[in-house]
């Protein structure tokens, strides 16, 4: 006898769901919603008590917390799900691990966890291994089953962000890793302990294998207690609804959800196909190549995703023309792909305080064997899959705010960029003591890209993460006492340009204090040099980098000694630097990711994140818009002249004349320097022919052309010989 309804086994249950949804096309196989149809005031208060115990769980568990990352910044998020892993009820916070706890609870059940090690009533069970359904191991899982007269009616699941994983980089976003084996702290699914309480040897790992234990012991801890404290008030909700009501009403909350959203889909968007593509670049020659020679290339990263709205309101996604899996941190698997992109989806339809599993029966995804997202070598680094598997998320951002704009809906269409800095560091204080710490508060909250009727907000949004919070300075000084926050600000012109420009990015400025004998700092950036993912819309100037900028051997306690003022971001530290207020020794500027960068007493590190995209062209922004930004200092007037078009006179208004006679002189100089798109197209065949590219294209040419369906396109698009390759 199994542990699911009827006697059934949890592997049996897993494959009943598959299947039944397979040959009906009805989660659990609901053609006739029962309790809704009922009564449907019951079915919503049944509905809103569980979402209200998940929100309480997440209120009280992370008190137990010290991780600044969890109780500051809302990484963290507590669950329900059916027995067969699908999430019915969730918290507010990392809304997308609603969609890969499925994944883990298949991967137990395909383990024979029902046998060993079993699965009986007080067992607390966690991973973080994205092989068996965690996106990444910075992202960790700990659940509870609960059970009714032997019967497993649910789970309870809690989860967080960790502040560091152990791996090559300290911190928890790495960008540094050729091989699972310096990822860091992995471990696949595993029973941690029993009668509601975690064993003694499991903390034994978290002290002697990652840098912060102290956070990560304590964030444990805060997962158990959270899945714990919702375990027992489910049992409370069972007693008052009945057994029957629960299993049933649980599958019911799946197929209803699904159907909402089918037809937000049919009323929104519109079918047919929509492309998309990002490009990154991953640099480890010379860097970590040194060590492991299999990693010692750089890769320019192919990421398409073809995003095809059907009729019937279902999505289908294909990757086809993805980089092949490498040696690198960029690897992710379905369970990730699936987990960040649906946070493309949550505000363009699925925006809704019932989040759960339910996008994953409206989507379809073709995720290509040897892929990047699809690894065959089960030792695939994939330390921050979240990097590269989050630009999912902007495919729908972009695709469906397109296809949302083209029916005349304006305020449902917001396409959006990957971004964010954050960083993670270890070092030797004076007296020996060895620690470690991260941060993540360029991450959790950055700007907006322009929108069709209005400018992008600022630092206010996180894709990643709903209900964001940059944290407090103060708690993050106090807990990386070395690293001296000196500026957190909005940097002017810092922003894609357009009719409505992209809000600003914002940025801050670090001083390194006493850090005793060794710093090391490693900093994250998602642009990777290649600007955003968008070009811009509709004549609008693409975003701009992450940037991650370091100072060495400055002047810095000279200038606090003289009483002067200190810069506050990248910009400033540059421009103080060539007019010679500030000196350095040397300077390290990174767009994107840093590899890990000592630094010394006096040091300057700055961060910046999040320059959007615009939308419209520039020289129609009005003018009125223009005064206001260099009234503000949004815009200096000297962009305001260059980019729009406006001429500013000594008071910060627009000399309207001068300035629209500035504006035809700049479309006409846009006519005199066009290029016929023949010509261009010509120009760029013979390079194609000739093969006249970089070693980084050329490479990420030979690897897509290995793809049916990217050869295809490419030898149509340049009309080439059918027998050309790389």
């Amino acid at each position: 006898m199994g542990i699911c309804y009827q006697g059934r086994t949890l592997k049996q249950a897993v494959a009943d769901k598959e299947r039944s949804f397979k040959d009906t096309g009805y989660a659990y196989g609901l053609k006739d919603l029962k309790l809704v149809t009922d009564d449907p005031a019951k079915f919503m208060r049944f509905q809103l008590r569980l979402v209200a115990a998940c929100i309480n769980a997440r209120e009280t568990a992370k008190l137990i917390s010290a991780n600044p990352v969890a109780m500051l910044q809302g990484e963290l998020l507590f669950m329900l799900a059916t027995p067969e892993g699908d999430c019915v009820a969730a918290s507010y916070g990392l809304a997308g691990h609603i969609q890969a706890f499925p994944f883990i609870v298949k991967s137990i059940a395909n383990l024979d966890f029902e046998e060993d090690p079993a699965i009986e009533v007080g067992d607390v069970f966690a991973t973080n291994d994205a092989y068996y359904g965690a996106p990444h191991n910075a992202d960790n899982y700990n659940w509870v089953p609960v059970f009714r007269e032997g019967e497993l009616i649910a789970w309870t699941v809690g989860l967080n962000h960790i502040v560091d994983v152990g791996g090559l980089q300290p911190g928890n976003l790495g960008t540094l890793s050729p091989n699972t084996f310096t990822d860091g702290f992995i471990y696949p699914p595993t029973k941690i302990g029993a009668r509601f309480k975690t064993y003694k040897w499991w903390e034994l790992h978290w002290k002697r294998r990652t840098r912060t234990e102290v956070f990560n012991i304590l964030d444990d801890k805060m997962r158990t207690a959270g899945a714990v404290s919702l375990h027992n008030k489910i049992l409370e909700i069972v007693e008052e609804f009945g057994v029957e009501y629960f299993r049933q009403g649980l599958k019911e909350i799946i197929e209803r959800e699904r159907r909402v959203l089918v037809e937000r889909i049919k009323a929104m968007g519109v079918p047919g196909r929509y492309d998309y593509l990002h490009l990154n670049t991953v640099n480890y020659r010379g860097v970590i190549g040194t060590v492991f020679p299999r990693s010692n290339r750089n890769w320019l990263l192919h990421e398409p995703a073809e995003l095809n709205i059907l009729p019937d309101g279902k999505l289908h996604i294909d990757l086809e023309g993805l980089t092949s899996e490498a040696d690198f941190h960029c690897n992710g698997y379905e369970a990730a792909v699936r987990m960040l992109s649906s946070l493309g989806c949550w505000p363009l339809f699925a925006y809704t305080v019932t989040l759960n599993t339910a996008l994953q029966y409206m989507t379809s995804w073709n995720l290509p064997p040897g892929s990047m997202f699809n690894p065959q070598n089960p030792y695939a680094a994939t330390v921050m899959s979240l990097a590269e598997t989050g630009k999912q998320i902007y495919m729908f951002h972009n695709t469906l705010s397109y296809a949302y704009f083209a029916r005349g809906f304006l305020e449902e269409t917001f396409p959006g960029d990957p971004s964010g800095v954050g960083y993670g560091l270890a070092g030797i204080l004076a007296d020996g003591f060895q620690w470690g710490g991260g941060d993540m508060t360029l991450v959790t909250c950055w700007s907006s890209g322009g929108l069709p009727y209005k400018d992008g907000e600022v630092a206010y949004f996180c894709s990643p993460n709903p209900a964001p919070d940059q944290g407090e300075t103060e708690a993050g000084e106090f807990l990386q006492p070395t690293n001296l926050t000196i500026g957190k600000k909005l940097i002017p012109n810092y922003c894609g340009h357009g009719k409505f420009r992209g809000g600003l990015g914002i940025g801050m400025c670090q001083m390194i204090v006493d850090p005793g004998q060794f710093l090391m700092i490693a900093g994250f950036g998602a642009t990777g040099g290649m600007t955003r993912v968008t070009t811009g819309n509709c004549g609008g100037y693409p975003g701009l980098n992450d940037i991650n900028y370091f100072a060495h051997d400055t002047n810095m306690r000279e200038i606090l000694a003289q009483g002067k003022p200190y810069p506050r971001d990248f910009v400033e530290i540059q421009r103080w630097i060539k007019d010679g207020t500030l000196k350095a020794g040397s300077v390290d500027l990174f767009k994107g990711a840093s590899p890990n960068v000592s630094c010394k007493d006096g040091d300057l590190f700055a961060g910046a994140t999040s320059g959007m995209g615009g939308w419209g062209d520039p020289l129609e922004r009005d003018f009125a818009l223009v005064e206001k930004d260099v009234h503000y200092g949004w815009i200096t007037p000297d962009v305001a002249t260059s980019v729009y078009g406006a001429v500013i006179d000594d008071k910060g208004k627009v000399k309207t004349a001068e300035s629209q006679n500035l504006r035809k002189q700049m479309r006409d100089r846009r006519r005199e320097r066009s290029v016929d798109a023949r010509e261009w197209w010509k120009g760029e065949r013979d390079q194609v022919l000739k093969k006249d590219f970089s070693e980084t294209v050329r490479d990420m040419y030979a690897d897509c052309l290995r793809y049916p369906k990217f050869r295809r396109k490419f030898v149509d698009m340049w009309q080439l010989p059918k027998d050309y390759v790389l």
